[in-house]
């Protein structure tokens, strides 16, 4: 998923993941889409919905009080049930923070969803989540924990995008 220096040219069914880390004042938040080159096939086409789907079941669980072990076996058996994926070894999200301007890294494993994550979702808390599936494609999100639920603080649409297309 993550690029690879290369002098080979993007070809037709090749997919570019666009993973964006902006910060401001020191706080980070993250997303991920993915875009195909020319038309996407079938294949990439219902994986991309798929994952949405199953990813925006984990997000709607992410509640004051949610057990971390419970929101993660949304995303990841889901995915496993669905065909996206053979195995499911990562985890599906983790911490996001403050990040000191000379951070050495942009990611923070403090807190991990995991299948042993016993630890419990508290108000305020912002997470990284995200996931792919084997034919090749990823998404992810930064999610607060609310008061009332889940806000997804990144909003650039859940899509599959083609390169080229308006926006």
């Amino acid at each position: 998923m993550h690029g690879k220096l290369s002098d080979d040219p993007l070809e037709p069914g090749d997919v570019l993941h666009l993973e964006l880390v902006p910060k401001v004042s020191g706080y980070c938040a993250r997303l991920m889409r993915p875009a195909v080159m020319d038309e996407p096939s079938a294949k990439l086409f219902d994986a991309a919905t798929a994952l949405i789907e199953v990813q925006d079941r984990q997000i709607a669980a992410m509640v004051p009080g949610a057990v971390a072990s419970e929101v993660d076996a949304i995303m990841r058996q889901g995915a496993l049930d669905a065909g996206l994926r053979q195995t499911y070894v990562n985890n599906t999200g983790y911490t996001l923070g403050y990040y000191f301007e000379q951070a050495p890294r942009t990611s923070d494993f403090t807190r991990l969803f995991t299948p042993e994550a016993d630890w419990q979702l508290e108000k305020g808390m912002a997470f990284h989540m995200y996931t792919s599936a084997d034919a090749g494609i990823a998404f992810s999100e930064t999610v607060l924990v609310g008061e009332e639920g889940p806000e997804r603080l990144t909003t650039t649409t859940r899509k599959l995008f083609q390169c080229g297309e308006g926006a």
